[in-house]
């Protein structure tokens, strides 16, 4: 008796169900994507559709690096110095220089080519150009210099490196006393340049009743390329990188994994504006020094934060 009770009630639970799918008062919610039921009424939001889109962005960054030690080898010196912290260089940039066709790329910027695989998976290929400026600054220095600069065998020797830090020149800050002369300048000063693919994620907060507004969040992991400029005085020797030459030193010389999220809001179907937050790190095993052939190797962890604005449109309709 009770089997005949439970397959009479889905029996019925079955006839009711059949009946919802073929009513005219409810076929809004059979069709819908999604839907919300207030009060007996269902708002229908469907997804904003990207399948298929290919997009491009452009925007600005700011960087954050941790500490890092940096091993020098080349011609007469095998060193490494250590514990050195860095800075980005943003510049004191006017409006003009991020419009004008000239000028646009000389802050730090970031560019991107994506393709949506689905409305919510895309794949992105593109650069962070960034920069590194190696701070003035007490370190310990460990190895042996056998050249005419400095020349001994050093075992945790505090020296003084950075930029300003020439040997010869007096300045009369306490720190300034330190032996100077090893590397007077490092920087990746036309670029810290991570060209890398990601693999992303979006999803949906919000869309609005025309369809052509949304707001979403979304989550990317990448790895990459970096191909530094660096601008090194590394004991007197003639740098790679000569700015007023014209010469540059753009070299492979490691790669990055890197993981972001972001917020993106699209507006008026094609457009969209970005806010991310990158984390990362980097590793540069061979970084171009002097023309004699000198070498410097360097790994440290990254924080990015970026502002893009961008253009979506379908090349493949489904």
């Amino acid at each position: 008796m009770r089997k005949h009770k439970i397959a009479a009630l889905m029996l019925s639970i079955t006839s009711l169900m059949g009946y919802a799918q073929v009513n005219p008062e409810n076929a809004a919610v059979t069709n819908a994507p999604t839907g919300i039921s207030l009060n007996g009424n269902t708002e229908t939001r469907e997804i904003f559709k990207r399948k298929g889109n290919l997009y491009a962005s452009w925007g600005y960054n700011r960087a954050f690096y941790s500490k890092s030690d940096i091993h020098f080898t080349g011609d007469g010196y095998d060193f490494t110095i250590t514990n050195l912290t860095a800075r980005d260089q943003p510049g004191n940039h006017d409006f003009l220089t991020y419009i004008k066709p000239n000028m646009f790329t000389i802050p730090q910027f970031n560019w991107r080519l994506g393709y949506f695989l689905t409305d919510k998976t895309y794949i992105t290929f593109g650069s962070d150009h960034m920069k590194y400026n190696m701070d003035k600054q007490a370190t310990l220095l460990t190895g042996t210099i056998t050249g005419a600069v400095n020349p001994g065998t050093y075992n945790n020797t505090e020296v003084l490196v950075g930029e300003g830090a020439e040997s010869g020149v007096y300045q009369p800050a306490l720190v300034d006393s330190m032996q100077t002369g090893f590397v007077t300048e490092f920087e990746h000063c036309d670029g810290l340049n991570d060209f890398a693919f990601e693999l992303g994620h979006l999803e949906q907060l919000w869309i609005a009743k025309s369809g052509k507004h949304a707001f979403s969040a979304q989550g990317a992991i990448g790895a990459g390329m970096m191909i530094p400029d660096s601008d090194t005085d590394v004991l007197g020797h003639e740098p790679r990188h000569d700015m007023e030459a014209g010469k540059k030193a753009y070299h492979l010389a490691g790669y990055s994994l890197t993981a972001s999220v972001g917020l993106q809001f699209d507006f008026f179907r094609h457009f969209f504006l970005l806010g991310k937050l990158k984390a990362g790190y980097i590793n540069m095993p061979d970084i171009l020094t002097t023309v004699e052939g000198g070498r410097a190797s360097q790994h440290f962890n990254f924080l990015e934060p970026m502002i893009l604005i961008g253009y979506s449109h379908s090349i493949c309709r489904h």
